[in-house]
């Protein structure tokens, strides 16, 4: 896809679509899966960090839970937390510009399709939620991914703007119950507390300034992520800018001045292209048949 217009009407569709139904039951089989998303986010940064995971959980309130060991250098933790909404962020963005782009939908789609499928068997316990969804999302975008180009294309876009979405709607999780969230988690680490120490007492006005405050940097990060993939998928197509085959005449010196129909006969039986005022060498004009051949 390279027309601005055209995507920019499928992007606002499907955001449209997404919103109108945000509360019918059939949405909250996507809502599932994007949670699935951010605890994989979470389950995959702390592999990367040399942590353990220990398995992936949903609560079926879009909700859920990963069980991880972080790496031992301190900032191990900081990352895991983090890479919930930061990592949903990414994948979306990265799902709907590989989506709009049109290049290797298909393979895009296989592959996270089988990334759905591996994290469940691996992660997650069977006969589970967390289980259940990541099959069947997997085990659906794999088949959708082997169907063909086009409907790849589209399963991208889609994919990308519905993990967009509510990645950006789960951000207003922190203004409600911020002690609940992983904001409010690292809040509590950071300041050497947990919720099980307040004894039902009030959260300290610490705990809450911090929370809030790196809900503000995580809210601001997702955004600006989701708007930098989201503005390189719709930018500007320039027709003009197009690659096309330059004239091979072009690259030879214009004969100067207007020609009269005597001189232009007499120059053309001279080797010389009266139409463009091209003064062409008898090498070169020995691959083109005279006017009088020409079709």
């Amino acid at each position: 896809m390279s027309d601005k217009p055209v995507k920019f009407a499928i992007f606002l569709s499907l955001i449209l679509s997404l919103v109108a139904f945000w509360d019918h039951h059939l949405t909250s089989y996507m809502k599932e899966f994007v949670v699935l998303i951010h605890e994989i986010c979470h389950a995959s940064a702390a592999l990367f960090t040399g942590g353990m995971v220990k398995g992936i959980t949903l609560h079926g309130n879009e909700g859920g839970e990963t069980i991880a060991v972080p790496a031992s250098f301190r900032g191990s933790f900081i990352l895991v937390v983090s890479a919930g909404y930061i990592g949903s962020s990414l994948v979306g963005g990265l799902l709907l510009k590989l989506g709009f782009s049109g290049k290797n939908a298909r393979q895009t789609l296989i592959l996270f399709g089988l990334l759905l499928i591996s994290v469940s068997l691996l992660y997650s316990k069977l006969g589970e939620l967390a289980y259940f969804t990541g099959i069947f999302w997997g085990v659906g975008i794999l088949v959708i991914g082997m169907l063909g180009e086009s409907v790849s294309v589209l399963t991208l876009v889609f994919l990308g703007t519905s993990i967009s979405l509510y990645s950006i709607y789960d951000l207003s999780d922190f203004a409600d119950r911020l002690q609940e969230t992983d904001a409010g988690i690292l809040a509590f680490w950071m300041s050497g507390l947990t919720p099980e120490d307040l004894n039902n007492e009030e959260i300290p006005v610490a705990v809450l300034f911090l929370g809030y405050l790196i809900a503000t940097l995580w809210s601001l990060l997702s955004i600006g992520i989701i708007y930098f993939f989201l503005k390189g998928s719709l930018g500007d197509y320039h027709p003009e800018e197009a690659h096309t085959e330059p004239n091979p005449l072009e690259r030879f010196e214009k004969f100067p001045g207007e020609l009269s129909p005597e001189a232009k006969l007499w120059l053309e039986k001279r080797g010389v292209d009266p139409e463009s005022g091209v003064v062409v060498p008898p090498e070169f004009l020995a691959d083109f048949p005279p006017n009088d051949q020409r079709t």
